[in-house]
């Protein structure tokens, strides 16, 4: 049997929900000093972020007049690292002046818009970017199974997820939380602005329309690592 698209979209606010709870906890976690079991919420965080991104697509095919079932939900949101890519709203870039990365931000920093200059760094990091598009999921999947398993890396050393460092908690956290934001406030009805009424009407007014509509944790940035 097929879906309702208003089954659908109580399904985009319920993983919105999970990925909220999910990073306020894991920034509970972080300010404790729990570095690695963070980032595994955080991680997890993210996937109910791909899974709304991709039950939102799913609602808007079904309010089209598609006939879509329960089956093709759990297949699309089945793997880890397709709800990673669905998930990354963003593409984050860091890089120091000693790496190739930090120099383009550089270049493109300090000359003029639309010089030869800036136009050399703008299409370098371009291409960074695609190929960081293309890879972060599956890193942020690996992140996650390296802050929550201990296996062996070589014939003579472990995994140890007591070694993930305040730095990599806070960075990746901090990216969740951002996508997490942007999200909040474009793609629900919790914006005092009601950003959603402007931007995607249809939406919004489903949204609104929704009885038992959950209330989104608000977005908590982590405190910087000492």
């Amino acid at each position: 049997m097929s879906v309702t698209p208003e089954f659908l979209l109580r399904g985009y606010a319920l993983a919105l929900e999970q990925c909220g709870l999910l990073l306020r906890d894991a920034c509970e976690l972080y300010e404790g000093g729990s570095f690695a079991t963070a980032l595994v919420l955080a991680a997890f965080a993210r996937e109910e972020l791909g899974r709304a991104s991709i039950l939102l697509g799913f609602w808007r095919r079904a309010a089209d007049g598609e006939s879509l079932t329960v089956e093709q939900i759990k297949a699309a949101c089945d793997r880890h690292v397709d709800k990673q890519r669905a998930g990354m709203l963003s593409t984050v870039v860091r890089g120091t002046r000693e790496t190739r990365l930090g120099q383009l931000l550089w270049e493109s920093a300090k000359n003029p818009l639309h010089s030869r200059g800036w136009k050399d760094a703008r299409a370098a990091l371009e291409q960074v970017i695609k190929k960081l598009s293309r890879s972060t999921p599956d890193e942020r999947h690996k992140a996650r199974m390296t802050a929550l398993y201990v296996e062996p890396k070589s014939n003579t050393d472990w995994n140890r997820p007591a070694d993930k460092s305040a730095k990599e908690a806070y960075e990746f956290l901090v990216d969740a939380v951002n996508d997490y934001r942007g999200r909040y406030q474009n793609g629900y009805v919790e914006s005092p602005a009601d950003i959603l009424k402007h931007t995607d009407p249809k939406l919004y007014r489903a949204l609104k329309g929704m009885s038992d509509r959950p209330t989104l944790p608000i977005p908590v940035d982590p405190s910087w690592p000492e």
